[in-house]
């Protein structure tokens, strides 16, 4: 599945609407991250002092790092004049660029229902895995802001931490990418904390939502879990198969194409599948055009690099090896650093969420092999 925004509208309304409405309530926290809680009124005087030391109130999203916080996202778009440029969540090859502007009444429509399905309301807490820059992240964030729920920032936290403020904030309300989920249902499960935590709702979106990860969020958070489909090029299409407000989609020949706010008056394939009376049965490919399993990531030397950046990997490589379904895929075999305690190591989820958030799902590897050298002990003198 894949996030809902659009290229020919925006993600939110103007920069001002936004402001004027945080304004509103200066003393309401918006949000909450590792380094505590930020209301309103702290909020807007981030914004004014970013104006402030900027000449030009261009929002330039795609010059933050892909490590920004939430709180730093926030901050260069309501200092900007609700024009913004963003990376895509990727597609075949590297993470692309997005230039957006106000949102038309008919998108604010499509958005409006797609919040009312997934249970986005004012002063419900929601809980964010995707990084800001992303066209996911941004629009959770920024549709959260707007409508006055309390945020908590999930993104870039090492496991541990992550499973600590998520049952700290406990939010009604998680959303994220397929890996992210992945990644934080197995540290909650590793952490172990006794007293298991109730999520009213789950969303997934950008990537497919396997029935067995849908099923396993379910029973972990005692969730009522949302599968959120569309695109870079259509905006969002679909909640658990049922189009949103204002969107028109049809069958033809095995293809599905849509007609939403987001495209005009233009009509687009999005991807093989089939819809019955009028709902989404089946996705047959990811419509952002992701390589199959048996096909080696665009740029290897680009995945290799990201993993090898983070601290506690000393050595990656990516291979092709056999599989059964497909024939062959393609593995990243990355060597850990021996000195480093347990819970100070990555995941293999976590670092295929690393390599999506900078690279794009295409460069994914399918299967992360982790090893850790063994330390030779030569014994007393």
């Amino acid at each position: 599945m894949s996030a809902p925004v659009g290229p020919r509208g925006g993600l939110v309304p103007a920069a001002a609407v936004l402001r004027a409405r945080v304004a509103l309530r200066p003393r309401t926290v918006v949000l909450e991250d590792s380094h505590g809680t930020l209301d309103a009124g702290e909020l807007l005087d981030l914004v004014q002092l970013h104006r402030r030391r900027r000449r030009r109130p261009h929002t330039a999203l795609s010059a933050l790092p892909t490590t920004a916080p939430l709180r730093q996202v926030l901050v260069t778009v309501l200092a900007g004049n609700g024009v913004l440029t963003h990376r895509s969540d990727g597609g075949a090859g590297a993470a692309r660029l997005q230039r957006r502007g106000p949102l038309t009444p008919a998108q604010l429509l499509t958005l409006a229902d797609l919040a009312r399905r997934i249970g986005l309301a004012p002063g419900r807490r929601v809980a964010c895995l995707t990084p800001g820059v992303h066209g996911h992240g941004l629009l959770v964030a920024l549709g959260a802001l707007a409508i006055g729920a309390p945020m908590v920032d999930l993104s870039h936290l090492p496991g541990p931490e992550r499973v600590a403020l998520l049952h700290r904030a406990s939010p009604d309300l998680l959303s994220g990418i397929p890996v992210h989920l992945s990644d934080l249902l197995r540290a909650e499960r590793e952490q172990d904390r006794g007293q298991p935590l109730h999520i009213s709702r789950v969303v997934a979106g950008s990537d497919a939502l396997s029935p067995a990860l849908r099923a396993d969020l379910a029973r972990q958070f005692r969730a009522r879990v949302h599968d959120v489909y569309g695109s870079d090029a259509t905006g969002p299409l679909a909640v658990d198969g049922r189009p949103l407000h204002g969107v028109h989609l049809r069958e033809v020949d095995g293809l599905l194409r849509a007609r939403t706010p987001f495209t005009g008056r233009r009509e687009l394939i999005t991807a093989p599948g089939t819809l019955t009376a009028g709902v989404i049965t089946q996705v047959l490919d990811d419509p952002e055009g992701a390589p199959s399993m048996s096909t080696m990531p665009p740029d290897p030397g680009a995945v290799v690099r990201v993993l090898r950046s983070h601290p506690a990997v000393t050595q990656a490589h990516l291979r092709m090896v056999g599989d059964e379904r497909t024939g062959m895929r393609p593995i990243a075999e990355v060597e850990l650093a021996p000195a480093l305690e347990s819970r100070s190591l990555p995941t293999p989820e976590a670092l295929q969420a690393m390599v999506r958030d900078r690279l794009g799902p295409a460069s994914v590897p399918r299967e992360v092999r982790l090893r850790r050298p063994r330390t030779r002990w030569t014994g007393p003198g």
